[in-house]
């Protein structure tokens, strides 16, 4: 599939960063309720934990200063988790922030829990479901239940149609691992008629390396640089900024900032972060993990501009 791809020979574009970020990613928390067999969760530090309710807040409130912003109040964990969730995400709708995307395994998808986030009027959400095989399933989505989470979905489906609206756009996605690939037809097929679209990713960093693809891509004759430095924060939930939403393991090595005790402005304007662009400028990323051996920036060369496949509604 990869290697129909087409290189988009005229993508010549240097990014070239603006004084804050377009998208802001907030871990929420890196918990989880499930261990999924292909998730990159392993590679991660063990510290765990939730945002302070109070850090968001105060985050949200600069990023109004740069409007439009972004908002993936999710990574690395599942975000229902948090005691909080609502209540940050209502604070961000309140204050303009926005697009607002969100993902979740849909466990924690109750009758509450869905009609408060369509009380919300998120942007978009993602459910990651992968198969619609329950044996495959709960062998690869340890601690979760299928039939639960298909209802829940279904369930939110009718309660967004209940309330006449189309926000939030809903997607349904599966990683495409070895498991998953021999019913994806059939994923596709169930999943295409009920929500907005389906998506399919490419599964990644099953070497140990986060970001890493196995599947064949086009080959380039040197590195381009990623646009995610140019254009992406990510906040783990302690406040200290990672590079991208493959970089599950800087908490090992060293943060690019802490915001705790600094803005995100002042962060994204740092020495720390204009070296990264500079080499990512270079295409000499050897030393800067995770890029060193990180796959995704080939999509922003690559038609359509994202790795995988998405299937729009078939009712459209």
């Amino acid at each position: 599939m990869m290697n129909e791809i087409a290189i988009n020979k005229s993508e010549q574009r240097i990014p070239v960063a603006g004084p804050f970020p377009d998208r802001i990613t907030l871990e929420l928390t890196n918990c989880c309720n499930l261990s999924c067999t292909f998730c990159p969760r392993k590679l991660m530090a063990k510290h765990q934990g939730y945002m302070d309710a109070k850090l968001a807040k105060c985050l949200i409130d600069e990023m109004t200063q740069y409007l439009p912003v972004t908002l993936v109040p999710f990574f690395r964990g599942e975000s229902l988790l948090h005691p909080d969730w609502f209540e940050i995400l209502q604070y961000a709708k309140s204050r303009g922030i926005g697009p607002l995307q969100l993902t979740s395994n849909g466990m924690r998808l109750d009758r509450q829990a869905a009609e408060k986030i369509l009380d919300l009027e998120l942007d978009f959400i993602s459910f990651s479901v992968d198969t619609i095989d329950p044996e495959i399933y709960h062998q690869t989505r340890r601690g979760s239940c299928y039939e639960k989470v298909v209802h829940n979905i279904l369930q939110f489906l009718e309660l967004k149609q209940q309330k006449g609206t189309n926000l939030p756009q809903v997607q349904v996605s599966s990683v495409a691992t070895e498991l998953h690939r021999p019913g994806m037809e059939a994923f596709v097929a169930f999943w295409r008629p009920l929500v907005d679209r389906v998506r399919i990713y490419i599964e990644h960093s099953q070497d140990g390396y986060p970001g890493s693809i196995a599947d064949p891509l086009p080959a380039f004759a040197q590195r381009r640089p990623c646009w995610k430095p140019f254009t992406d924060m990510i906040i783990y939930w302690d406040g200290q900024v990672a590079l991208c939403n493959h970089d599950w393991t800087r908490a090992k090595t060293q943060s690019l900032g802490d915001l705790n005790r600094q803005s995100i402005a002042e962060i994204w304007n740092s020495p720390a972060y204009e070296n990264v662009r500079g080499t990512h400028l270079s295409g000499e990323v050897g030393n800067l993990p995770p890029c060193d051996h990180c796959d995704h920036w080939k999509m922003f060369y690559l038609e359509p501009g994202y790795l995988g496949k998405i299937y729009e509604n078939s009712s459209d």
